[in-house]
């Protein structure tokens, strides 16, 4: 996995902190990251404190629970950073990083890194028995 000159995105599930993860990147050489974190502001003062010439850092709340949202830090990364090379989930189970160049070209980009996104989370939060008609059940089912 190639660290430096990409542009990482960070995902941070509840429970967990991108801060380290972040650092690694910044200091193998990053090209730029985005860092999404489901508590406001947690990602914005990331983005601030490592924000620097040559890897900007955008920080933003997101939950990538919600395909929307994925959607959204796709394009949002795109934006600031360009195309998106490494897609990270970090939680409190551990962290998961996608290379984007190993996406089947013939497929659909973003519906093959929501599939992804979605197999990271389930192997980084363990499975949690909610009861069947809770909203949480609901949720934990779409991991």
């Amino acid at each position: 996995m190639r660290v430096a000159g990409a542009v990482v995105v960070i995902a941070v599930l509840s429970g967990g902190s991108g801060a380290d993860l972040a650092r690694r990147f910044a200091a193998a050489g990053a090209k730029g990251m985005l860092v999404a974190d489901q508590h406001p502001g947690v990602a914005e003062d990331l983005a601030t404190e490592l924000d620097r010439p040559g890897c900007p850092v955008v920080g933003v709340c997101s939950d990538v629970h919600q395909p929307s949202d994925i959607a959204a830090l796709v394009a949002t990364a795109a934006k600031h950073l360009g195309p998106i090379d490494l897609f990270c989930v970090t939680g409190p189970g551990g962290e998961r990083i996608v290379s984007l160049e190993e996406l089947p070209r013939h497929l659909d980009p973003l519906a093959e890194l929501l599939a992804l996104v979605g197999e990271a989370i389930g192997e980084i939060v363990p499975p949690q028995r909610h009861s069947s008609g809770s909203p949480s059940a609901a949720r934990t089912a779409l991991r």
